[in-house]
C-alpha cells in the first residue's frame, strides 16, 4: 500500500494577542496539528478556526526556495523578472 504523504502548511496561529508562526499539518478530519517552529510540541486546532491562517505547502515553497537558490538567490530572481504592462 502507497503512503499517503503529509499535507503541511506554513501557517500562523494567534494566541491571546501575540501571532505564532510554525507548521499544520492536516489531520484525518480532525483539523490541523500546529507546531510552533522550532518546537516538538503541537496544538490541535479546528478547521473552522479564524485563529489559524494556513500559508504555502511546505514541501512546494521548499522546492521554489531550492530553485530561487540555483538561479542566483533573491537578487537574480527580482532582476529577472520581465517588466509586463497592461
Amino acid at each position: 500500500m502507497a503512503k499517503v504523504p503529509r499535507i503541511q502548511h506554513y501557517a500562523s496561529l494567534t494566541i491571546g494577542t501575540e501571532e505564532v508562526y510554525g507548521t499544520a499539518e492536516l489531520l484525518n478530519g480532525s483539523g490541523y496539528l500546529f507546531r510552533k517552529d522550532g518546537e516538538r510540541k503541537a496544538t490541535l486546532v479546528s478547521y473552522k478556526d479564524p485563529a489559524l491562517l494556513l500559508y504555502g505547502l511546505v514541501a512546494v515553497a521548499d522546492a521554489q526556495h531550492d530553485v530561487d537558490m540555483l538561479v542566483g538567490g533573491y537578487a537574480a530572481v527580482a532582476c529577472g523578472r520581465q517588466n509586463l504592462e497592461m
